[in-house]
């Protein structure tokens, strides 16, 4: 693989992100806005250590990774068809399994489809989903600060900063990409400031939008980001819904076949003889992982998993003479 651009790295990542955050379940307030921050200030701090000891990944490290991105991609499936009821995502009749099985398959074959064009196509496919994200949440945003009350911003946390922050963590998709494919980025330093600080704003301003429109009552719908689109109604003649669901889905593909490609890379690394199987290899056991996901609560378990990404970093690093290599 050649080297990318860093926007096309960070709009990749973010994608990934914004999926994340699109997901998030429970109340929101301005104690989470803070935790997140903080956690993705935290994360910036230690992968900024990492890219200053520039150099590959050692071998342990790389199996790690391997098997988060199998996890981070079971969990965006389990997300994914999971919500596909409440964004109106329609399929068969009755409980709904075999729609989602049919769901989970297309999805599946379009990921697929994605991770195998490479990294850097998807990395240019990026920017322009990227773009056209950054648009809806700034009109979105605009919406809610224009029609929402003020008051519902100032509501209050009933969680301690401790949890709040672990739940920042959770929302945390692209530690693993970051780690394994920031070396392809000139500057790696630039390229991690570049990321996090425009995570934190973009996290920032979808979780204002979800305050401003949602408020009191967060607490009571699973997904309080959701519903606050479904709430938000920009434009006069026409609703966001129908907009939202299509960038969803697109960003819910671009996130599964980031781990895709991020997993097969790896296992091309640890086991050469996988060849171009890597790719299905992979697919299949994120599919494997996300039935088993589908329907549990995992924030405990994904922001553990995503310390550990953290740390596993720059301990798992190989230290290089020459740093910020393409």
């Amino acid at each position: 693989m050649n080297s990318i651009s860093k926007g096309q790295f960070c709009a990749l990542l973010l994608i990934s992100d914004m999926f994340t955050l699109f997901s998030l379940r429970g109340a929101v307030s301005l104690g989470n806005v803070s935790g997140i921050s903080a956690g993705i200030a935290l994360q910036f701090l230690v992968m900024l250590v990492f890219v200053c000891k520039g150099g590959e990944l050692k071998r342990w490290a790389k199996a790690f990774y391997l098997v988060y991105s199998v996890f981070c991609g079971g969990v965006v499936f389990a997300e994914f068809l999971r919500t596909c009821d409440i964004i109106s995502i329609s399929h068969e009749e009755g409980n709904g399994l075999w729609g989602r099985l049919i769901t989970a398959v297309l999805t599946a074959v379009v990921c697929l489809y994605c991770a195998r064009a490479g990294l850097r196509a998807a990395a240019r496919g990026a920017v322009i989903v990227g773009a056209a994200g950054a648009l809806f949440i700034a009109a979105d945003l605009l919406s809610a600060l224009a029609g929402g009350e003020t008051a519902n911003i100032t509501v209050p946390h009933s969680r301690g900063a401790f949890f709040e922050v672990i739940r920042g963590f959770a929302a945390s998709g692209s530690l693993g990409s970051f780690a394994v494919f920031s070396y392809m980025v000139k500057d790696r330093a630039s390229s991690a400031a570049w990321y996090f600080g425009t995570r934190a704003v973009l996290s920032a301003a979808v979780l204002f939008t979800a305050l401003a429109e949602t408020g009191r009552i967060s607490g009571i719908t699973e997904y309080p980001v959701i519903t606050a689109v479904q709430l938000s109604q920009p434009f006069e003649a026409q609703r966001i819904d129908s907009v939202f669901l299509l960038l969803f889905s697109v960003a819910a593909v671009f996130s599964a076949a980031l781990q895709v490609i991020t997993g097969a890379h790896l296992m091309s690394g640890l086991f050469p003889q996988t060849g171009r199987f890597g790719y299905t290899s992979v697919l299949l056991m994120m599919l494997a992982a996300a039935f088993i996901f589908y329907g549990n609560d995992l924030a405990v378990v994904r922001a553990c998993a995503a310390a550990a990404a953290l740390l596993f970093a720059p301990v798992g690093a190989k230290i290089s003479a020459v740093s910020d290599s393409g």
